[in-house]
């Protein structure tokens, strides 16, 4: 039955309704499967902002089966198509629509990969995802039919060249301006099969020889602004792939209070991708090392395998206290012992400051670079809370100035402070008499230098797990401190240059390790919420020698709840 407009529907009977409706439902899988593009949804937020960015490098990182090639793919066919999923019309940036542009699809193999994977999530009568065919878990291909060529992939399509063709229109009145093309190669090619035309938009599917990425790159140069260059890619987990130049150029650019304007970076798990079986992810993750699982699972960095606080996550994750460790979950239980006793953890979430509450100011004070500041403050439970974290540039003045701003501002009745003991009991100038320590207490700022022994490291690792009582981490980071939540994901150990038959070095890496090293100083010092005599040790001011920490020449203060140190 057909439809019609202007029918009187109230007239009809339950056959024809019946009739009716499933004429309806089969008109919609139809215009499912011709035009998936427009019933896109991204699988979860943080995928959903590659759409926003309008940045000319894009690094996408993830497990395998995140989706990561999925949603690059889509966001290649809107800018050759023009056609503007429904669930992105708000949102989408008019400007990365220009036209009919070229297109570039690097993926590992021609054969394996290109055949068997790519192409059919672009064709529209090709199904991905989960059975049954049209069903909830999965799409049909992203090229629309109306933008090929008459509507038929044959004609789109040359295998001889491996290049796609397509009708660009108009996003909002759908006329066609032009064909874009979406040409495909593969890394088996040599690097100089890249050297030639324009590109606006370079995706590439798994990490690629640097050769071809610069080529590439050279290519979207030419393709002129607003051109982009889009990795996609699970870290490998063999330390000797060289992926190196990826962290250097790439994701370390694209991350962290300092980086690149040009440049964003997107890290998604497999976990959170509905249209993969997540049984099975949950029970294959529970057959993987934690080496295997950190980049297959939650496409981590191998870089970072070596983390010194490595159950540090700003990202929700499970904690099966039967195993203690984090697992994958399974529905609500652990994937590894099938428990139940767990709990959804995170070390990053908004903290209120509470003036009743002691408060630690500690510092780390650097000659050629910003002083980095911290404030932390103790619950009555004794857990630790970063409330604020400060950068400052200049000299002891600048930093007693910001020091003022941001306590006026949390109000704490008591803040004890505390500095790095080595930067401390070091000359700040050409005066190798007069330390840091005493250019802050001219100032009217004093800091006892902290206990710089290893042992914080430890107990910090011990308050990152989540509490069997309370089920929450007992260290938490409020999210405006970005410095702190950076250098915490990135905070690794040494590591030799030749790695064989050697053990990790037990000696951090001087970077990103400030803030870490802080929050190591706090955990030595301990501090509790009840108020109690303390006797904190710090150098003679009047002695010449700073090797003797608590020696003949220490002087004892008391710490008291009801004096600002």
């Amino acid at each position: 039955m057909k439809l019609d407009l202007d029918a009187d529907y109230t007239q009809y009977s339950d056959d024809e309704l019946l009739a009716l409706t499933s004429n309806l439902v089969e008109m919609q899988e139809v215009d499912r499967r011709e035009f998936s593009l427009y019933y896109y949804e991204p699988v979860n937020p943080e995928i959903a902002a590659l759409h926003n960015l309008t940045c000319g490098t894009i690094g996408i990182f993830g497990g395998n089966g995140s989706g990561k090639t999925e949603h690059a793919l889509v966001e290649g066919v809107i800018r050759c198509t023009g056609q503007v999923p429904e669930s992105l019309k708000d949102t989408y940036p008019r400007e990365k629509l220009r036209g009919p542009i070229h297109m570039r699809v690097v993926c590992e193999s021609l054969t394996t990969v290109l055949e068997p994977i790519i192409l059919p999530k672009l064709q529209h009568f090709s199904w991905n995802g989960l059975n049954p065919q049209g069903g909830a878990q999965g799409h049909w291909g992203w090229i629309p039919r109306h933008c090929l060529i008459q509507g038929d992939w044959k004609k789109s399509y040359n295998s001889r060249l491996r290049l796609l063709s397509v009708y660009y229109r108009n996003p909002d009145t759908d006329k066609i301006e032009g064909t874009s093309t979406i040409q495909f190669m593969s890394y088996d090619q040599d690097s100089t099969d890249f050297a030639s035309g324009d590109v606006n938009y370079c995706l590439h599917d798994e990490p690629p020889k640097h050769a071809i990425w610069k080529e590439n790159r050279a290519r979207v140069m030419r393709g002129g602004q607003g051109s982009t260059m889009v990795l996609s890619m699970t870290w490998p987990d063999n330390p000797a792939t060289p992926v190196d130049w990826i962290f250097d150029e790439i994701y370390d650019k694209g991350v962290g209070p300092a980086k690149d304007p040009d440049v964003s970076v997107i890290n998604i798990f497999s976990t959170r991708n509905p249209h993969i079986d997540q049984v099975e992810v949950a029970k294959r993750g529970a057959q993987m090392s934690k080496l295997e699982r950190d980049t297959r699972i939650f496409g981590f960095p191998i870089r970072f395998s070596n983390r010194i606080h490595p159950n540090f996550t700003d990202q929700p994750r499970m904690w099966c206290f039967e195993c203690g460790n984090m697992v994958i979950p399974a529905g609500n239980s652990c994937s590894v012992c099938n428990g139940t006793y767990t709990v959804m953890f995170c070390h990053v979430e908004s903290v209120m400051p509470v003036k009743t509450n002691p408060c630690l100011c500690i510092l780390d004070p650097h000659p050629r670079k910003p002083h980095m500041l911290a404030w932390v403050q103790v619950t009555p439970n004794e857990d630790y809370e970063v409330i604020a974290e400060r950068l400052v540039e200049g000299g002891a003045e600048d930093v007693r100035d910001t020091v003022h701003e941001v306590e006026e501002l949390l109000q704490f009745n008591t803040v004890y402070r505390l500095m790095d003991p080595n930067m401390g009991a070091s000359p700040s100038g050409a005066v190798r008499e007069l330390t840091w320590q005493m250019e802050f207490d001219k100032v009217g700022l004093h800091f006892d230098l902290a206990d710089d022994s290893d042992v914080g490291r430890s107990r910090l690792n011990d308050f990152l797990k989540p509490d069997s009582q309370f089920m929450r981490p007992r260290f938490r980071i409020d999210p405006s401190c970005t410095t702190s939540i950076f250098q915490m994901k990135r905070y690794v150990w040494a590591e030799h240059q030749n790695q064989d038959r050697l053990d990790v070095k037990q000696v951090p890496l001087a970077k990103n390790d400030d803030f870490p090293t802080l929050f190591k100083y706090l955990m030595n010092y301990h501090p509790e919420h009840t108020p109690v005599s303390h006797a904190i040790y710090h150098r003679d001011r009047s002695s010449k020698s700073y090797t003797d920490v608590r020696g003949s020449n220490a002087v004892t203060r008391t710490r008291s709840s009801s004096a600002r140190l």
